[in-house]
């Protein structure tokens, strides 16, 4: 009986022994699959993390320009902000005021005077050029000048059908300091794309600005503070061994002013939304 008893028990131990070897693989075989699953993830990271790297590194490297002195030239439009162009249209309808009490006075046998309205915005074409010098990659510092004209011209018609013209236009010589700021292209980017800069520039009205019309001019004088500043976004859509082309879209506000007492203005807006295409090499 006691015999019996023994080998019952040796049984269970043996048993138990089998159960805990079985539990101890399974946890061996357990913390193994874990330990290779976290390597092959770690890889996994590491891949993804060395080829964004690569990709990032591959976008900067096409987004630098040359060290160096480089040339630009640039054309666009503006709508330009002119407020003073109520001024010249009370000036049109007073002068057809004249026109109709002609008229009044005898209208047997002569036609009703015509009048044309002047355009209720003033769009200019732009030119520009410049130098800018790259001293870093993402910096750079230009100076440049341009021409921006616009001219409104309509016609008023008198009772004996005789016509004659009546016009203002708006001439200006702009001077102009930029910075240039490379946006990096993790903040902001176009798929397949190049690159955004940040220009900033800073204007002064050269002698030959001023506003030519039919009844009377005014010269701006140059103010030496400067008469305004532009913000501009800029990007590179082409480039090619050095030269490139770039859009801009920008907001300028600009003022200037005359000193003569007889000036048909005494200040005027220059200012406005422009859209602008650079070619730069």
């Amino acid at each position: 009986m006691i015999f019996r008893k023994a080998i019952i028990f040796c049984l269970l131990l043996c048993a138990a022994a089998f159960a805990d070897t079985t539990a101890v693989d399974t946890t061996v075989a357990t913390v193994a699959d874990t330990a290779v699953a976290d390597t092959i993830n770690i890889a996994i990271a590491d891949t993804i993390a060395a080829n964004t790297v690569t990709v990032n590194t591959t976008v900067a490297d096409s987004a630098k320009i040359k060290p160096g002195l480089h040339f630009f030239a640039s054309i666009g439009a503006q709508f330009i902000n002119f407020k003073g162009r109520s001024k010249f249209k009370e000036l049109l309808d007073t002068q057809f005021v004249k026109y109709n009490d002609y008229y009044n006075a005898d209208p047997t046998g002569f036609i009703i005077p015509e009048k044309q309205e002047f355009q209720t915005a003033n769009l200019a074409f732009p030119i520009m050029a410049g130098l800018i010098w790259q001293f870093s990659d993402v910096h750079s510092v230009g100076l440049g000048a341009g021409f921006v004209y616009n001219s409104e011209l309509v016609v008023l018609t008198d009772k004996h059908g005789e016509s004659r013209n009546y016009e203002y236009a708006l001439q200006a010589f702009p001077l102009f300091a930029e910075y240039r700021l490379l946006i990096s292209p993790d903040f902001i980017s176009m798929k397949n794309g190049d690159y955004f800069s940040l220009f900033l520039r800073y204007y002064w009205m050269l002698p030959g600005t001023e506003i030519y019309s039919s009844w009377g001019n005014a010269k701006a004088y140059f103010d030496p503070l400067g008469s305004g500043f532009g913000v501009f976004l800029g990007y590179r859509f082409w480039e090619w061994e050095g030269f490139s082309i770039w859009g801009e879209l920008g907001y300028l506000s600009l003022e200037v002013k005359s000193s003569d007492k007889n000036a048909i203005l005494n200040s005027w807006d220059l200012g406005g939304v422009a859209l602008m295409l650079r070619a730069m090499f």
